[in-house]
């Protein structure tokens, strides 16, 4: 009988662990992991072992004293990692100093799902998403010191839904709802512009914020709000940095059935600024308000440096002391309503949701 050559053996041998490497029940795969009410320790250790399309469930209450609650891993395309709330939610509620922000979504494909994130004043930002591709749904952030929910360093491709920002700006300034982008001169990849956009803010509400409810700096851009509403609740927002409604520098925005209303300060509903920045670029073109309100307020509804933008005809006002446009604005460009077209793209927030 012939015996089988080394060779022969030693290839069968490679063949056999190559199909056993590879076999498909050594694949990892996703998981659904429960975080108990409280225990702040193992939400940290799932989110540090994530992998693709994790589901991370949380409920009840969670007292967090060591600092910010940070992502670890990206997901990946179809594959989210998830933080669910289950039941009626979870509520974080922040003791002790986080720094910059509460919460800290730094990698791609994640979905954030029905949790309020109290702050406490204990950090200058609720959340903050420097990422790609995700969701955010059903989150309540209150109590910053600064901005409440803030998206920047070029991330791209995100759905914010159903969520809200409340009491932003406790350090009495700075305290914008839902803050896109950066001011030119705070840009972290100078000279290149932060380009944060397709983001769509689908009925979202920004609720007695010390300053503009919404805010989309220059180099941002295809931002949609849907359904939007800012109720300043009777306060005098801070005028320095910002007491409008929504102040627009970002290129392609849309405005869709959104309400500002009860703003004791003079600032106005809607307010864009063309603006040449840092870079000799200039930003703040092709703004467009479809089905805008605006109700209570001691400023005007709109102003605009510039008269190529859209206000369509379908807009109200009531109890507007300073009337349609502010002192020096220039008349935007009137337009039907059957004319308009809201913008979509290919990825997240780029379906059509409001007309």
């Amino acid at each position: 009988m012939n015996k089988p050559s080394l060779k022969l053996t030693v290839l069968s041998l490679l063949c056999f662990v190559l199909v056993f490497a590879f076999y498909p029940s050594h694949t990892v795969k996703a998981a659904t992991k429960t975080v108990p009410a409280g225990n702040v320790a193992t939400l940290r250790s799932y989110l540090a072992s994530a992998r693709p399309g994790d589901i991370i469930q949380v409920s009840g209450t969670y007292n967090v004293s060591d600092g910010t609650i940070a992502t670890s891993i990206s997901g990946s395309s179809g594959k989210y990692i998830t933080i669910r709330g289950t039941g009626s939610g979870a509520t974080f509620n922040f003791t002790a100093s986080a720094g910059n922000a509460a919460f800290h979504i730094k990698h791609n494909y994640y979905k954030l799902e029905n949790v309020t994130i109290n702050a406490n004043a204990k950090s200058n930002k609720v959340l903050l998403i420097e990422a790609s591709h995700g969701f955010i749904t059903n989150v309540t952030g209150k109590n910053s010191l600064s901005e409440a929910i803030k998206i920047r360093k070029n991330s791209q491709y995100w759905l914010i839904s159903n969520t809200t920002a409340q009491n932003a700006g406790l350090s009495g300034k700075f305290g914008e709802g839902f803050y896109v982008g950066d001011a030119d001169q705070n840009w972290t990849s100078k000279p290149n512009p932060d380009k944060s956009g397709y983001i769509t803010f689908l009925n979202c509400s920004a609720i007695k914020t010390k300053n503009d409810g919404f805010d989309f700096k220059e180099g941002t851009h295809h931002i949609k709000v849907i359904g939007g509403n800012v109720d300043f609740q009777n306060t005098v927002p801070e005028s320095t940095v910002g007491n409008n409604g929504i102040f627009m520098r970002a290129n392609y925005v849309q405005i869709i059935n959104t309400t500002v209303k009860n703003n004791k300060a003079t600032g106005q509903a809607y307010r864009t600024s063309k603006t040449t920045a840092s870079d000799g670029v200039s930003y703040g073109n092709h703004l467009e308000l479809k089905n805008v309100k605006a109700s209570n307020l001691s400023g005007a509804m709109i102003y605009t440096n510039y008269s190529s933008n859209k206000l369509f005809t379908d807009y109200s006002m009531s109890g507007v002391a300073g009337g349609l446009y502010a002192s020096g604005s220039q008349t935007a460009t009137s337009a039907n309503p059957s004319t308009f077209v809201e913008m979509t793209w290919s990825g997240e927030g780029g379906e059509m949701y409001g007309s």
